[in-house]
């Protein structure tokens, strides 16, 4: 005898096979892995020079605020790589919306850094983090 909690359950079930299946095959899975080694890589040859210099020059490398700094530049020398190569990387549009260009020819290409926005931006994360939250 059927239970009747289950009844109508199964009107619901939609059946494939999807057309819109996309196969991803083992070459296609090797490169992105090699790529994204490749990536790593890159950002460790850049940082641990700059860590060892930092510590050269007098800067306590270990305090959490350091570590936090260099993880955020690990993330930004990533992020070069990942567009160097094709991919997206979330840092690509904060450093797009952070930073503009100025060309004033063809050898002299100045950023600018924008502090008002980014003054703008960690306000109204201040203020989402000290919303109540729900612990629903």
């Amino acid at each position: 005898m059927a239970d009747d909690n289950t009844k109508g359950l199964n009107d619901n079930i939609i059946k494939g096979p999807w057309k819109r299946v996309k196969s991803v095959n083992m070459a296609q899975t090797q490169k992105l892995s090699q790529d994204m080694m490749f990536c790593d890589d890159v950002a460790e040859s850049v940082m641990i020079p700059m860590i060892h210099n930092l510590a050269e020059n007098g800067v306590d490398i270990k305090t959490d605020e350091l570590v936090q700094e260099v993880g955020f530049m690990n993330e930004v020398i990533k992020s070069m790589m990942y567009r160097h190569l094709g991919y997206q990387h979330p840092m690509q549009v904060l450093i797009q919306t952070m930073m503009s260009t100025k060309k004033e020819s063809v050898e002299d290409v100045y950023a600018t850094f924008d502090h008002d926005l980014l003054k703008e931006m960690t306000k109204k994360l201040e203020d989402v983090n000290k919303e109540p939250k729900d612990d629903k």
